[in-house]
């Protein structure tokens, strides 16, 4: 071993030449020593296989993170792409929505107009006019609002509404290689579409809902104001005993199509002047019934009216007096019965002027006569109307009231037998049992 050398000491080589013996045993190779350097120290060589696998691991990194990009951008266009597809279907439903309550609206409008004009016919005759029940200002207001409510609906009725989407056509796959950004924003405006189509179907469909809650009140408002007539004519009829059974009937008829409100269709301008002359004859007639019972010169007419109520067993009697009756008038007596078995029975007897003399003058054929058309009116009795139908007189009418005026002792030509001949005993019996 050579010892270590000290500042300005000569390392001599090794005698065989080989390497110097530095002072630690390192190994020193042999110098020229007419450089003057120092000697170099010996490097190893470069481990190659270490920098093979560097390279590779880059390489990998790199592919990895393409790969990656790759793969987001893909995904990126498969859920742009499904957007879109989604936007194309909620478009077509948001555009058959708009149509469908577009559709609505108008068939709302037809309804509700059809109604605005009956009522307005009603709202514009002359005895609504002159109607101050509160029902009538009811009926009135409830119009107003409607026809507000109808305008409004013709001018949503009149915007255009978004033309439906072929939804098929519009959902076929994007064309190859289009971008996501592109797919997202067609997707965007698809929606936006949408959007703008569900907007306009909300609008009219609460313009529809708006006219039909109009169109409703319309109708509550016209079902109270008839109801309201129909209970104020009823108490008229109940306030006149005198009148007329015909003119309680005609009212009565009107009361029960004013009353009912799936008659609303026949409630129309027309029918309430109907309904108010109706009224009017009722009041007309017992009036002139009130007057004729307190005048002395109705005095006969007043009794031969009584007498024939007392023979009718309850089946309602209205007398109508006039010159001629039948054709026939002066030194005739002549007469005629109208029976109706509806209302619970009733009659309207017909009577000229010269039964009235005739009775007055003691005339029993008077007498005959008036039972002669009594006797008509007891057909639509129960216990009459198997004996007047029945094969005895086969519902011969004047066989019938001439053997019924007989049956009450009225054997003379007044009773019918001038005019129809003389029933046979057979049935003047039979005749006799309707009592």
């Amino acid at each position: 071993m050579i010892p270590e050398p000290r500042y300005g000491e000569r390392v001599d080589p090794a005698p065989d030449g080989g390497p110097i013996s530095g002072p630690d045993g390192a190994h020193v190779a042999a110098h020229d020593g007419g450089s003057g350097l120092p000697p170099l120290p010996v490097q190893p060589p470069a481990p190659r296989r270490h920098r093979a696998l560097r390279v590779v691991g880059v390489v990998a990194a790199l592919v990895g993170v393409v790969a990656l990009l790759l793969g987001g951008f893909y995904g990126w266009t498969v859920t742009a792409d499904q957007r879109r597809a989604d936007a194309v279907s909620l478009l077509a439903d948001r555009e058959s929505g708009a149509v469908e309550a577009h559709g609505a609206l108008t068939a709302r409008t037809r309804s509700s107009q059809a109604e605005a004009d009956r009522v307005r016919g009603v709202v514009g005759a002359g005895p609504f006019a002159a109607d101050t029940d509160p029902s009538a200002e009811s009926l009135r207001t409830a119009l107003g609002a409607l026809d507000l409510a109808l305008f409004e609906a013709g001018e949503a009725a009149a915007i255009p509404v978004p033309e439906e989407t072929d939804e098929q056509a519009a959902a076929d796959p994007a064309p190859a290689f289009t971008l996501p950004w592109e797919l997202m924003s067609e997707a965007e405006q698809l929606e936006a579409d949408a959007h703008r189509a569900d907007t306009v179907a909300t609008s009219l469909l609460a313009t529809a809902e708006a006219t039909d809650d109009a169109e409703k009140a319309v109708v509550d408002a016209e079902a109270g104001y008839f109801s309201s007539l129909a209970t104020r004519a009823q108490a008229e009829i109940d306030a006149s005993p005198l009148a007329s059974r015909k003119s309680q009937v005609d009212l009565s008829y009107l009361i029960d199509t004013a009353a009912d409100p799936g008659q609303a269709d026949y409630r129309d301008g027309a029918f309430l002047t109907s309904f108010q002359t109706a009224q009017q004859a009722l009041r007309d007639s017992q009036a002139v019934e009130t007057r004729e019972a307190s005048d002395p010169a109705f005095a006969t007419r007043r009794e031969i009216e009584e007498y024939a109520r007392s023979l009718s067993a309850g089946v309602v009697l209205d007398f109508v007096w006039a010159p001629e009756v039948n054709g026939l008038g002066e030194n005739w007596l002549s007469g005629t019965a109208e029976t109706y078995d509806s209302d619970g029975g009733w009659s309207i007897i017909s009577l000229n002027y010269t039964v009235e003399e005739a009775w007055a003058d003691g005339d029993e054929n008077a007498r005959a006569l008036v039972a002669h058309e009594v006797g008509h009116t007891q057909v639509i009795r129960d216990v009459c109307e198997p004996l007047f139908a029945g094969p005895v007189f086969g519902s011969e009418h004047e066989t019938w009231a001439t053997a019924w005026s007989i049956s009450l002792g009225f054997d003379l030509p007044g009773s019918g037998i001038e005019a129809y001949g003389r029933p046979t005993d057979e049935q003047i019996a039979t005749a006799a049992e309707c009592r």
